[in-house]
C-alpha cells in the first residue's frame, strides 16, 4: 500500500535533446549575471573607458556563445570550459564594477558629509546669536554655499566645500572665543556701574546710570555679535563720561584708542586647535563608520580603534590617516569578496535543494564562511559545479521528453479506471511543476495527486476528497477502513503502470515511497485543490 510515492524518470530510448537541456541551465545562469551586473552598470554615474569596455566585450561573449549551435554546447567538459571562460571574464567586468560603485557612493557620502556640517555650523551660527540673518556677511556666506553646489565636476565640490568648511568654521570658533571676552567684559562694566551707585550722584545721573544699566542687561537679546561689542562699547563711553563727571575729572574721548589684546595670539592658537580637532574628528569618524560598514563579519574588527575624542590634534591626525589607509584596504578586498559572495549564494541555494551534493554544498559553504575567500578558490567549486550540473542536466528529460512521459503515464491509468481532471495544458512538464494535477481514482472520493518537484522528480499522493457531509457520516474506524482499501488499489495499480511504462521505454526510479501508517492520507476539500492548499 502506498500514499507518497516519489520517482526519477528515466528513458530507456532517448532523442538525445541532453544538449538541449544543458543549454537551458546555461542561458539561465549567464542571463542571470548579466542581469545583476547590467543593473549595477546602469546605477554607475561615472564610467570609465575600462568599465565600458569590459561591459561590452561581456555582452559580446555572451551574445556569441548563447546559441544552440555554438560547437561548445556539444559535451559537458567543453560546456563547462566555455563557462569557465566566460566567468572569468564576467569576474573582472563585476569586481571593477563595484570598485567604481564604491568610489561613487564614498563621493557621494562625503560630499553629504560636508554640506550636512556646513549647513549644522550655519544654523548654530545663527541660532547661537553669533550672527544674524540679515547680516551681509551671513548672505555672503549663503551664496557661496549655493555657489558651490552649482559646480559641476564633483571632485572640485568636495575640496571647495571642504575649504569653505575650515572658514566657517574658524568663524564659528572664533566667535565663540569672542564671546567669551565680551561676557568678561560685561561683568566688568556692571561692576563698575553698580560702583558708581555708591557716590555722590545726581537723580538725573542717576536715571542715566540706570538706563546704561538696563541695556546692559538687553544686550544679550542682540542677535549679532558684532553689535552687541559696538552696543557695548557705547555703554562703555557713556559710562566712562558719567564717572567722570561724578567725580569732576574731565572726560577724554577713548573711541579711537585701540583695545588691547594680550592674549590675542594665545587666541588664535587655542581657535586654530578647536577648528583642528572638529574636522579631524569629523573626518576620522567618517573612515571608521565605512570601515564598520564593510567589516560586517568583524575580520577587521581588531586593526581599528574608535576615534579618541580627548587627544591632541597631532595624534588624532594620526588616528585619522590610520583609519583612511585601513579603510582603503579594506576597500579593495570588498570587490572580489563581494562577487564571490554572491556567486556563492547561488550555488548554496541551488546546491542545498539536491540531496545528492553534499560534498559539494559543504565546500561552498566553508568558502562563504571565510572571512576574505578568493577568486581561485572559487574557480575550484565552480567548476566542480558546473560540471555536476551540466552533467546531471544532460540525463534530465526536455520540456519534449517530459510531456511524452507525462501524456504516457495518464493515458495508462486512464486504461486502469483513473479519469483525469479536464484542464488545459499548454506545457505539461510547467502545468506539473505549478501545481498538482488531480486524477480521480476507481475508489470513491480519493485521488491521486501528481506534480513535478524542484529536483524534477515526479511525485503521486493519494488524498482523500472530504466535504463536511463524509466527516460527519463516516466514523474514524470507517474512514481508516476506507484509506487502506484505497491505498491497496492504487499501490496495485502503480504496479501494473510500472509495468506497462517499461513497455514504452519509460522506468521509474524509485526515491521515496511510503505506506499511510508513515505518511498519512490527506483529506481535502475542493477549495484545498482549486486554492493548491495542500502538500505536494
Amino acid at each position: 500500500m502506498s500514499s507518497l510515492i516519489v520517482v526519477e524518470i528515466a528513458l530507456a530510448h532517448s532523442d538525445d535533446d541532453s544538449a538541449g537541456q544543458s543549454l537551458e541551465w546555461i542561458e539561465k545562469r549567464i542571463h542571470s549575471l548579466l542581469s545583476s551586473g547590467e543593473r549595477r552598470f546602469e546605477t554607475l554615474t561615472n564610467k570609465n573607458e575600462r568599465v565600458i569596455k569590459l561591459h561590452e566585450e561581456l555582452n559580446e561573449i555572451a551574445q556569441q556563445i548563447l546559441t544552440p549551435d555554438y560547437p561548445a554546447w556539444k559535451s559537458p567538459e567543453s560546456s563547462r570550459k566555455t563557462m569557465e571562460l566566460f566567468f572569468r571574464k564576467a569576474d573582472r567586468f563585476r569586481i571593477v564594477l563595484i570598485q567604481l560603485l564604491l568610489e561613487d557612493n564614498e563621493m557621494r557620502l562625503l560630499e553629504e558629509m560636508y554640506t550636512r556640517e556646513i549647513d549644522s555650523i550655519l544654523k548654530r551660527l545663527v541660532s547661537e546669536s553669533f550672527i544674524s540673518a540679515e547680516n551681509p556677511a551671513y548672505l555672503v556666506y549663503i551664496r557661496s554655499f549655493e555657489n558651490i553646489s552649482r559646480v559641476e565636476v564633483q571632485s572640485e565640490r568636495i575640496t571647495s566645500y571642504k575649504s569653505f568648511l575650515s572658514d566657517i568654521a574658524t568663524r564659528y570658533h572664533t566667535d565663540r572665543h569672542a564671546l567669551l571676552s565680551l561676557q568678561k567684559r560685561v561683568d566688568e562694566v556692571k561692576k563698575e556701574a553698580s560702583s558708581l551707585e555708591m557716590k555722590n550722584i545726581s537723580l538725573p545721573d542717576l536715571e542715566i546710570l540706570h538706563s546704561l544699566q538696563g541695556q546692559l542687561t538687553s544686550l544679550s537679546d542682540t542677535p549679532d555679535l558684532q553689535a552687541r561689542e559696538e552696543q557695548l562699547s557705547r555703554i562703555e563711553e557713556q559710562l566712562s563720561a558719567l564717572d567722570h563727571r561724578i567725580s569732576g575729572i574731565e572726560h577724554t574721548n577713548l573711541g579711537e584708542i585701540s583695545r588691547e589684546e594680550p592674549d590675542s595670539e594665545q587666541e588664535k592658537e587655542k581657535i586654530a586647535h578647536d577648528v583642528s580637532m572638529d574636522l579631524l574628528t569629523m573626518e576620522a569618524d567618517f573612515f571608521h563608520g565605512r570601515i564598520g560598514f564593510f567589516d560586517y563579519d568583524e575580520t577587521e574588527s581588531s586593526d581599528y580603534e574608535p576615534v579618541a575624542k580627548e587627544t591632541t590634534p597631532e595624534r588624532l591626525a594620526l588616528q585619522r590617516e590610520n583609519l583612511q589607509l585601513e579603510y582603503g584596504l579594506l576597500k579593495e578586498k570588498i570587490p572580489e569578496k563581494t562577487v564571490i559572495r554572491e556567486e556563492l549564494e547561488e550555488i548554496v541555494q541551488t546546491l542545498s535543494l539536491d540531496p545528492d551534493a553534499g560534498a559539494l554544498l559543504d565546500a561552498a559553504m566553508i568558502l562563504y564562511h571565510e572571512p576574505f575567500p578568493e577568486l581561485r578558490e572559487l574557480s575550484v567549486i565552480r567548476r566542480q559545479y558546473d560540471a555536476y550540473y551540466l552533467q546531471k542536466k544532460s540525463k534530465s528529460l526536455s520540456d519534449k521528453q517530459w510531456g511524452m512521459v507525462i501524456q504516457v503515464i495518464l493515458n495508462a491509468m486512464k486504461g486502469r479506471g483513473y479519469r483525469v481532471k479536464p484542464r488545459k495544458m499548454t506545457n505539461l512538464r510547467d502545468s506539473f511543476r505549478r501545481g498538482n494535477i488531480e486524477v480521480f481514482s476507481p475508489v470513491s472520493h480519493y485521488s491521486i495527486m501528481i506534480s513535478i518537484n524542484p529536483l524534477d522528480e515526479l511525485v503521486f499522493r493519494l488524498v482523500r476528497i472530504v466535504d463536511g457531509l463524509d466527516i460527519d457520516e463516516l466514523d474514524p474506524d470507517q474512514i481508516k477502513k476506507d484509506d487502506t482499501h484505497a491505498a491497496a488499489v492504487w499501490s496495485r495499480d502503480y504496479t501494473i503502470l510500472q509495468d506497462d511504462l517499461k513497455k514504452e521505454h519509460i522506468i521509474f526510479i524509485e526515491r521515496l515511497k511510503k505506506n499511510p501508517d508513515e505518511v498519512p492520507i490527506l483529506q481535502l476539500t475542493r477549495f484545498d485543490i482549486l486554492t493548491d492548499e495542500h502538500i505536494s
